[in-house]
């Protein structure tokens, strides 16, 4: 039995997308992330953005098999310039020096329901730790969302942190802050 021309590539197509899986990369003029920061004993908190510098991810098979964000901390912003520059110092993320935020996927996942659990590796000011960041997949697998809360203190940044200068009160800043975003993929 012969198969028609299109026929063939559309098997062709689909057979390849399924052995190889795709290769997105993150669209950085579409994609936001948000930080915010509060009050160790008390509900005040600000909010600013950041910017994705690049990234890409490999789906296979309904699971994620390899995602790498690299963040441009150079890019942290806030309504407020004395904020900015105080979270670009070394009492912060010292950007002069650590320009860059990475995360970096360890381990497959599997996609349920739209749903993976990353678990991967997030280095900030050149220190490394284990995170697991819950994201969602919508538009078809071209759109990541997620909110994590991450230890700023594991990374070293330890300025008016209750848990280690007990004496601060109303100016003690809350250990976890927290990140979120939606990065928009694109083919690669």
């Amino acid at each position: 039995m012969k198969l028609s021309k299109s026929l063939a590539i559309l098997l062709f197509t689909s057979l390849t997308f399924q052995s190889f899986g795709q290769i997105k990369k993150i669209n950085i003029e579409k994609s936001l992330l948000n930080w915010t920061g509060k009050a160790a004993f008390s509900s005040y908190t600000l909010t600013g953005h950041i910017k994705p510098k690049r990234g890409k991810i490999e789906i296979k098979s309904d699971s994620i098999i390899a995602l790498t964000i690299v963040i441009d901390m150079k890019n942290i912003s806030h309504e407020y310039k004395d904020l900015v520059k105080h979270l670009k110092s070394k009492d912060f993320f010292e950007v002069k020096k650590f320009e860059e935020a990475y995360f970096e996927l360890t381990k497959p996942s599997v996609i349920k329901d739209n749903i993976a659990v990353l678990t991967g590796n997030m280095t900030i000011k050149n220190v490394t730790h284990q995170e697991s960041i819950t994201i969602n997949l919508q538009d078809n697998y071209n759109s990541i969302s997620f909110n994590v809360l991450l230890d700023r203190t594991k990374y070293g940044i330890k300025f008016n942190s209750p848990n280690f200068f007990k004496k601060l009160k109303e100016n003690a800043i809350a250990d976890e802050f927290k990140l979120e975003g939606t990065l928009k993929l694109e083919a690669n």
